[in-house]
């Protein structure tokens, strides 16, 4: 039996979750660097263009403070990436 359409078949999967965790990566690099501290990745999810950050209320504020500095830094380095809001 062969299992080549399987393998392939997976694949794609693996490689649109490499490409999701990557993505994370580049929001996690602009937000620690606007922010002046490093953030933890189990906090931040993205879905459908939209930032979330499960952080303490302190950590939010802070981000809602520099919220378009984010998104403009976001769009400017990673135009391929849609990114409409923080929350």
């Amino acid at each position: 039996m062969d299992y080549n359409p399987i393998s392939n078949f997976l694949d794609k999967f693996r490689k649109l979750i490499f490409q999701k965790d990557a993505l994370k990566e580049q929001v996690i690099l602009v937000l620690s660097q606007v922010l002046g501290h490093s953030i933890d990745p189990t906090i931040v999810f993205l879905k459908e263009g939209i930032i979330s950050v499960k952080g303490s209320p302190l950590l939010r504020s802070e981000i809602m403070i520099h919220k378009k500095q984010i998104l403009d830094r976001l769009k400017n380095d990673y135009p391929n990436n849609i990114f409409r809001d923080i929350n």
